[in-house]
This record gives structure tokens, sequence and C-alpha cells, in this order.
């Protein structure tokens, strides 16, 4: 993809703003790439300092990546897995009772548990209307720079985001009647 090449190209040369477009460019993507390994499993912050991370290795990293291997996307999905694999086997080995917060309100797994149906309905869309829900209403971005972030038709987006709706509409239907 060009565009990539010339981001990385602009981030190999430390060019003000690079880094601020990849972030503003790929966040939306990281969230999505670490809900759908993790689920719920690593917490908004974690999520919020892998995502950190990622874009600092992508700093620190951008004169090694070669483009011939693989897109710019892919690279910083592969990090961002890393990362949050190894942030899910470090709390696995690291928890302990003092680390274990008993919630005093009745109703917080049920709103835990209809969060949960709700973001594995929309990661269920699959790629790229996943992506686009989450930028979209996780983010609040605006139709237009989501259109331009991931290279699709504005009218293309706005059916994504239509038929989603729809099918979302279905899935959570369906699981309101299994309870």
């Amino acid at each position: 993809m060009a565009d990539e090449e010339v981001l990385l190209q602009r981030l190999r040369n430390r060019e003000e703003n690079s880094i601020d477009e990849a972030i503003e460019i790929y966040t939306p993507y990281l969230s999505t790439v670490l809900y759908n390994m993790a689920g719920s499993g690593l917490p908004k912050e974690d999520v919020e300092e892998i995502i950190s991370d990622v874009f600092v290795t992508l700093w620190r990293n951008a004169e090694y990546i070669d483009l011939k291997k693989g897109t710019l996307r892919s690279y910083i999905a592969a990090v961002a897995r890393n990362f949050g694999l190894k942030r899910l086997n470090r709390k696995k080995d690291h928890t302990s009772i003092e680390d274990v917060e008993i919630p005093d309100e009745r109703n917080l797994a049920e709103e835990t548990s209809k969060t949960d149906l709700v973001w594995n309905a929309v990661m269920s869309l699959g790629e790229p209307d996943n992506e686009i829900f989450v930028r979209r209403y996780k983010f609040d971005e605006k139709i237009r720079d989501i259109s331009n972030a991931m290279g699709l038709n504005i009218s293309t987006v706005k059916t994504r985001l239509s038929r989603g709706k729809r099918k979302l509409r279905k899935i959570l239907s369906e699981a309101e009647e299994r309870l």
C-alpha cells in the first residue's frame, strides 16, 4: 500500500507528526486486535498501555521494517499481539488475592455480561466491519475520517454501518431470547 510506504518513510525520517498520524490511523485497529485476542481479559488501562508500547516500538524500529515481508498494519498487529500475550501471561503468574476486587453492586455482573455480549457481537461482524464499528462508536470518529483512514468510500462505510446495525440487532435479540 502506497500510503503505508509514505507513512513508514516519514517515520524513518522522524518527520514531525508522523507518529501522531500513525496513532490516529491505527489505534482503533489495535484496540480491535487486542479485544479479539483477549476479550475482556485485559483491562482498558492495559490495552491503552500496550497500544502506547506498540507505537514506541514502531518509532524505534521504523528503519528495520520491511514492507516486502508484510504491511505496516500487520507488523503493528503482530507487535500488539505479542505485548498482549506477555501481559496476559504476566497476569496469570502474578494474581494474588489482594489484586482481586469484589464488587459490592449486584448489577455489576449483569452489566459486564451485557457489555461483553455487545462487544462479542461487534467482533463477530468480522473485518473490516468490526473496525468500522470500533472507530465510529468507541472512538467517536466521523464517517469521513473512517473512510480516509481505511481507504473506503464514504458510502461504503455508511452501508457497512447500516448493515452491521441490522446484524447486531438480530444477534442481540437472539441472545436475549436465549436468556
